[in-house]
C-alpha cells in the first residue's frame, strides 16, 4: 500500500525552523483495492433491495415503510461516495437507482448524472434510468419531461402523464428508452400493475412549463 508524506515546516522564532514528517495513512478506495471491491459489492446488494422493496403492484406496497428504507440506502450510498468508492460503471448505476427513488430534485438530478455517467463508460443498459431520472428531475421543478417516463395518480384515482416537451427529439428519445411516448404510457402502466388503458391517459394538470433545448446544458 502507497503512503502518502507531508512534511511540514514550523517557525519557531528564535529556535529557527525544525522540520516534522507526519505520515498519514489514506482513507477510502484510492489506495485499498480489497474496499473498493468490497464497496462495489455492497452498492450492487444495496440496488438489488431496492427494487425489492418495490416488487408487486404499486397499490400493493408499504410505501411508508418504504421511504424509511430508501433514506438510508440514500445515507450509505453518500457515504460510500464520499469515501471515494465509485470506481465502475456499476457503482454509478447502483447508485443511481437508489437516488432515482429520492424526494428532491437534487436526488433525482444526482441520479441523472450517475445514470448517465454510467452510459459514458460503456452501460448502454443505464440509459432507460438516465431518461427516467431527468423526466423526474424535470417534472420536480415544474418542467415538462422529455422522454415520458412519468405518470401520476390524480384525484379520481387515475394515472395521468406528466406533459412531454415536444420539441424534444425523438430520435434521441428511442435511442434512449427505445420507445414512443405512447409505448411508454403503456409500459410504465404495466410496470406499476395497474389495469388502465394507455389510450386513457391524459395530461395532468397544472401545466408545466416548457424544457426547450438548453435545457440540460450537455445533454439538451
Amino acid at each position: 500500500m502507497r503512503e502518502l508524506v507531508f512534511v511540514f515546516t514550523i517557525q519557531l522564532g528564535l529556535l529557527g525552523c525544525a522540520h516534522a514528517t507526519t505520515v498519514i495513512k489514506p482513507v477510502g478506495c484510492d489506495f485499498n483495492p480489497r474496499l473498493q471491491a468490497q464497496r462495489s459489492a455492497e452498492l450492487v446488494k444495496i440496488a438489488a433491495e431496492d427494487q425489492a422493496d418495490r416488487d408487486g403492484s404499486y397499490d400493493s406496497i408499504d410505501w411508508n415503510k418504504v421511504s424509511k428504507k430508501d433514506l438510508k440506502r440514500r445515507i450509505r450510498v453518500a457515504t460510500i461516495f464520499a469515501e471515494g468508492c465509485f470506481l465502475n460503471a456499476s457503482d454509478y448505476a447502483s447508485a443511481a437507482i437508489v437516488y432515482q427513488h429520492g424526494v428532491t430534485a437534487d436526488h433525482f438530478y444526482q441520479a441523472f448524472v450517475w445514470a448517465n455517467h454510467a452510459v459514458k463508460m460503456g452501460d448502454a443498459s443505464q440509459r432507460w434510468l438516465t431518461a427516467a431520472a431527468l423526466d423526474r428531475y424535470l417534472v420536480k421543478i415544474g418542467q415538462k419531461q422529455l422522454f415520458g417516463t412519468q405518470l401520476s395518480r390524480s384525484g379520481d384515482g387515475k394515472w395521468c402523464i406528466q406533459p412531454v416537451e415536444r420539441a424534444f427529439p425523438e430520435a434521441i428519445r428511442m435511442e434512449y428508452v427505445k420507445l414512443s411516448v405512447k409505448d411508454q404510457i403503456a409500459r410504465v402502466l404495466k410496470g406499476i400493475g395497474s389495469d388502465q388503458s394507455s389510450e386513457d391517459v391524459l395530461d395532468c394538470e397544472p401545466a408545466l412549463k416548457p424544457s426547450p433545448q438548453g435545457t440540460v446544458p450537455g445533454f439538451w
